[in-house]
C-alpha cells in the first residue's frame, strides 16, 4: 500500500497460448501480489482485444502479456497503438524474447519489455515508473513515431568520469533515451548531486563510487550492472584527467597518472567486460555490446607541450580499433569519441553562455553521437573515431600506408640519402600540432 492506502498498480495479465507462458505469467504474478500490486489474471489463450477489453473494465493501469518470441508480430503495433489512445501502459515478457525483440517490441511503442533473467527489481521498478506515468495523465510516444522517446530502454551502460562534464551529460542523455546508467566517478558529491539531475528521467541511474585505476574497479562496476540491472550492453571509458608539462618538465608521478587513468584503466575494463560478453556469446546468448572509448585531438594531432597526455589518447584511439576486431566476434562494436567540448579539462578554452543551447562547446551537444553509438542502430559501426562539438562531427582518416619504395639491402649513407629524400619529397605534409591558440577551429580542440 502506499501512504495513502492506494494500491500502487492494477495489472491486468494474460498469455495468449503456449502453456509454459503461463508459468511464468503466474510466477510474475505472484511477484507482483507479494508487494502490493492488484493483479487481474487472464491465463491463457486471450486475445489483444480481450487483454484491452478487461484492462478498460478494470481500470486497469498495465496490460502484461507474456509471449513466444514470434507471436507478437502480428498484433504488437495495434495493441500498442490502443493502450497509448486509452492511456493504459504496455509491458511484455517471455522467457526467449531476444535483445532483437526487445528493440523492435520498444520500437512499436511497448512500454517496457522483460526477456531471460530480468531482475525482479527492475522488473518492479519499470512498472513502478509506468504505473506513475499512467496514473499523472502522461500520454506516452503514439507507437512508430519518428522520435522514439526511449530508444535506449532495456539497455543497460556501464558511463565512467560520470560526475562532471562529458560523463555528466552522457549519463542524462542515456538516462533521458531510457537506458539504465552504472555511474562511476571518485566525487561522491557530485555523483549525488547528478543523481538528482537524473530523477525525473525515464531511464534508472545507478551510482558507483570507485577510483577507475584501482584494479578492482572494472570487475566490481560489473558486478554493479548484473546486480541491479541483470545484464550489461555497453561501455563508456569516459574518465579522464590532466597533467600538463613538456617532455623535460613532466615528472614520473604525473606521467603514471595519465598513463594509468587513460591507458590501462581503459585496457582493464575492456578486458574484464570483454570476457563477460564473450562468455554470453559462448553460452549462446546473443550480445548486441558496444563500447565507446575517450580519444582526444591531442592523441590524433599532437598538442603542444602535452606529449604525455597525446601519447595515452593516441594509445586509446588505436586500442579502439584493435578491440573492435577482437571482440567483434562475440558481438561486441568498439569505437573511440574525440569530444570538443567546455570542461575542467579545457578552462583555456574560458566560460561559454550559460544555457548549453547557445554554447556550441558544450558537452550535451557530443552526447547524442555517444547515446547513437551505444544503441541498436549502430551494431555496423566498429573500430571508428569519430570527432564531435563545436558544431561539427567527423571520421578522421587513420594511419594509412604512403607510396612503397624499394628498400635495397646495406645501403651505403649516400644510397639512403637520395632513396629517402625521393620518399618523403611524395610523402603527405604531416597535421600541424595544435597549439590551442584559436587560429583555427582545429585548435579549440586540444586537451579534454
Amino acid at each position: 500500500m502506499t501512504a495513502d492506502g492506494e494500491r500502487p498498480g492494477r495489472i491486468v495479465i494474460g498469455t495468449l497460448g503456449l502453456d509454459q507462458h503461463e508459468v511464468g505469467a503466474m510466477a510474475v504474478s505472484r511477484m507482483l501480489t507479494r508487494h502490493g500490486y492488484e493483479v487481474i489474471y487472464l491465463g491463457r489463450f486471450n486475445t489483444p482485444d480481450r487483454l484491452v477489453a478487461v484492462a478498460v473494465q478494470e481500470d486497469a493501469d498495465v496490460v502484461g502479456v507474456s509471449v513466444h518470441s514470434w507471436e507478437f508480430t502480428a498484433y504488437a503495433a495495434a495493441l500498442a497503438a490502443r493502450c497509448a489512445e486509452l492511456g493504459i501502459g504496455l509491458v511484455f515478457g517471455g522467457s526467449v524474447l531476444t535483445e532483437g525483440d526487445t528493440a523492435d517490441l520498444m520500437a512499436l511503442g511497448v512500454d517496457a519489455v522483460f526477456g531471460p533473467y530480468a531482475p525482479e527489481a527492475l522488473m518492479l521498478d519499470r512498472i513502478g515508473e509506468i504505473v506513475s506515468r499512467v496514473r499523472s495523465g502522461l500520454a506516452r510516444e503514439v507507437a512508430g513515431a519518428p522520435d522514439d522517446p526511449a530508444p535506449l530502454s532495456g539497455r543497460v551502460v556501464v558511463v565512467t568520469g560520470a560526475a562532471r562534464g562529458l560523463g555528466r551529460a552522457y549519463a542524462l542523455e542515456l538516462c533521458r533515451q531510457g537506458g539504465a546508467v552504472v555511474a562511476n566517478d571518485v566525487d561522491d558529491t557530485a555523483l549525488r548531486e547528478l543523481a538528482g539531475s537524473a530523477r525525473e528521467l525515464p531511464g534508472a541511474l545507478h551510482l558507483s563510487v570507485g577510483d577507475i585505476t584501482d584494479p578492482d574497479v572494472p570487475a566490481g562496476l560489473l558486478r554493479a550492472a548484473l546486480d541491479r540491472f541483470g545484464q550489461l550492453h555497453g561501455l563508456v571509458a569516459n574518465a579522464g584527467v590532466l597533467r600538463s608539462g613538456p617532455i623535460v618538465g613532466l615528472g614520473d608521478d604525473d606521467l603514471q597518472l595519465l598513463l594509468d587513468v587513460h591507458v590501462t584503466s581503459v585496457f582493464r575494463l575492456l578486458r574484464v567486460l570483454g570476457r563477460y560478453w564473450r562468455a554470453e556469446s559462448k553460452a549462446g546468448r546473443p550480445v548486441d555490446a558496444a563500447a565507446v572509448l575517450t580519444t582526444s585531438a591531442a592523441g590524433l594531432y599532437g598538442f603542444r607541450a602535452e606529449a604525455a597526455y597525446s601519447a595515452a589518447k593516441a594509445a586509446v584511439a588505436m586500442l579502439a580499433r584493435v578491440g573492435s576486431d577482437e571482440l567483434g566476434r562475440h558481438g561486441v562494436t568498439v569505437n573511440a569519441i574525440a569530444p570538443v567540448a567546455r570542461t575542467r579539462l579545457t578552462k583555456w578554452l574560458g566560460d561559454g553562455p550559460a544555457a548549453a543551447a547557445a554554447d556550441p562547446l558544450a558537452p550535451e551537444h557530443v552526447a547524442p553521437v555517444v547515446a547513437w553509438l551505444l544503441g541498436l542502430g549502430a551494431r555496423h559501426v566498429t573500430g571508428r573515431v569519430l570527432e564531435a562539438g563545436d558544431g561539427t562531427v567527423s571520421i578522421p582518416e587513420s594511419w594509412t600506408p604512403g607510396p612503397r619504395f624499394e628498400l635495397p639491402p646495406q645501403m651505403s649513407p649516400a644510397a639512403a640519402g637520395a632513396l629517402l629524400g625521393q620518399v618523403l619529397a611524395q610523402a603527405a605534409d604531416p597535421s600541424a600540432i595544435l597549439t590551442g591558440q584559436p587560429a583555427r577551429s582545429q585548435d579549440l580542440t586540444g586537451p579534454r
